[in-house]
């Protein structure tokens, strides 16, 4: 099985391998091909090259069907018709199979099997709508599969800052009110906007006249808040729609409603741009300081920095340079939280309850508001480090005892250890380790799935569904990862080796791309 140029194409394997971006902007089939490096050649199909791809699949099985999500490229190159007695049944079959899973495309690879396409998978891609590629002699599976990987991630970086942009418009629109924000929402959007308030009558509208009855945009709140859906997406008058609350689920203060062809061709996308408006409408409502601090808490807790400074220089409220994060648990954690708030901070999660503060704040105010809840404190970080302030804070609680009411994360063992990481002695104990795999042509697959690996703790199953691969891909990635690093990764040693060389790495190392699979 791995002899020829099989290991080329699939690493050896009669199976399948995916890989892409699963959601997002997807590239279309007219890209690729427009990829000169690539060579591929359009067999049939044209009219299907705008469609988007969001998937690379490598198969030889005679049904890839149960493995298919929709919109991939199938590469193949053949060995499952090798021996087939009646071929132009089996690629009947099998062409039949891909279409009703989804597939997109067919990218026949030339060699080992066959020299050119057999006449018996043009015919049956044909009769199944398929568009067929061939995938020349030169050009191995994972270059197309890193193709669309690079592509994806250039359509993920354009679409980010796309949105960027258009939060910050928002934002500076907002200094005029909410009517100018909707104003901005439905120009971006290219659709129509509502507000609706907490008794589900319209409020504002952008543009005046546009969007649905009055009636029917009621009709859709009252099911939002029946349901106690964050974001409810439905059609009106033939066009897609998605409402969200404005304000906390147990206070909401009216919907947004939003209509626009991007609502379904750009979910994600737009998802964010409406969250955005609906923070900045909620915060414009009630027009007080403590629900800001809230609504930038929270931004800093997803760890969207730009979003949440922009979002506080609507009232002039500027960030701090530094901010320390800081977990309430105990008896009366709710009330000493409340208590913060009032005080000056930044609540950032309610389940569990943390609140951002000045380092300051933290040292000479937090002791007297605690009562007899207990609290974790992080260290002192920058606002772009508030995700990781956060993780201290909660492991620093967790150690939190009626004898010993605040921890301090820089007191605890585990920021020894963190010291220890940083240190250059672990530096280059990390680099010696994994410099093989570092030079390894597939380094960022291979780090990205032991990542997942080690994250979830050795299981291979959580691993591979939290990296989107088959358990088959993450075993492959791991074995070739232990030969290129000379490690045993059955024992304990060679596995708290590895972990420690991944902590001490940053995680944006071998990362440009997706995983190849």
């Amino acid at each position: 099985m791995v002899g020829g140029r099989v290991p080329r194409r699939d690493g050896g394997r009669c199976g399948l391998a995916v890989s892409g971006n699963g959601e997002g902007m997807a590239v279309t089939l007219r890209q690729l091909v427009a990829d000169a490096r690539l060579g591929l050649r359009v067999v049939f199909g044209h009219e299907g090259l705008d469609h988007p791809v969001r998937w690379v699949a490598v198969s030889e099985l005679p049904d890839p069907g149960p493995w298919l999500g929709g919109a991939e490229l199938l590469l193949t190159s053949g060995m499952w018709l090798r021996d087939e007695p009646d071929r132009a049944a089996a690629a009947e079959r099998w062409a039949d199979r891909l279409a009703a899973a989804q597939a997109r495309a067919v990218g026949f690879g030339l060699d080992p099997w066959f020299t050119e396409i057999p006449a018996e998978v043009v015919a049956a891609t044909r009769r199944h709508r398929l568009t067929l590629l061939e995938v020349p002699v030169r050009t191995p599976f994972v270059a197309v599969d890193r193709a669309v990987a690079d592509l994806n991630a250039a359509e993920a970086r354009k679409e980010a800052e796309q949105a960027r942009r258009v939060q910050q418009r928002l934002a500076e629109a907002g200094r005029a009110g909410r009517q100018a924000v909707i104003d901005r929402l439905a120009r971006e959007l290219r659709g129509w906007v509502a507000v609706l308030d907490a008794g589900h009558a319209v409020t504002l509208r952008a543009p005046h006249d546009a969007g649905p009855s009055g009636a029917a945009l009621a009709a859709l709140a009252r099911r939002a808040d029946r349901q106690s859906l964050h974001m409810l997406q439905d059609e009106l008058d033939g066009v897609p729609v998605t409402a969200v609350p404005l304000g906390p689920a147990r206070e909401r203060r009216g919907t947004l409603c939003v209509g626009a062809g991007m609502v379904a061709e750009r979910p994600n996308w737009t998802a964010g741009i409406v969250g955005t408006a609906a923070a900045l409408l909620t915060v414009l409502e009630r027009g007080g300081e403590r629900e800001l601090r809230g609504v930038v808490g929270n931004l800093l807790a997803e760890g969207d920095v730009r979003a949440a400074a922009r979002v506080a220089a609507i009232v002039e409220l500027p960030l701090p340079s530094e901010m320390i994060a800081v977990a309430l648990t105990g008896p009366g954690h709710r009330q000493a939280t409340a208590r913060i708030v009032a005080a000056g901070g930044w609540p950032a999660s309610r389940d569990p309850a943390v609140v951002l503060a000045t380092p300051g704040f933290g040292e000479e105010r937090l002791p007297g508001l605690l009562g007899s809840a207990r609290a974790g404190v992080s260290s002192p970080r920058p606002p772009e480090q508030a995700v990781a302030g956060i993780r201290e804070a909660l492991l620093a609680a967790g150690l939190t005892r009626p004898d010993r009411p605040v921890v301090r994360y820089a007191d605890t063992p585990a920021m020894e250890l963190d010291r220890l990481l940083s240190s250059s002695g672990a530096v280059r104990f990390a680099d010696a380790l994994l410099a093989p795999v570092n030079a390894a042509p597939d380094a960022a697959a291979l780090l990205t799935a032991a990542r997942a690996w080690v994250a979830a703790n050795y299981r291979w199953d959580p691993a591979a569904a939290a990296a989107g691969v088959h358990r088959e891909t993450i075993r492959a990635r791991l074995n070739r990862l232990a030969a290129l690093a000379s490690l045993n990764l059955d024992t304990p040693g060679d596995r708290l080796a590895l972990s420690l060389a991944l902590s001490v790495l940053p995680t944006t190392t071998h990362q440009v791309t997706p995983p190849q699979r």
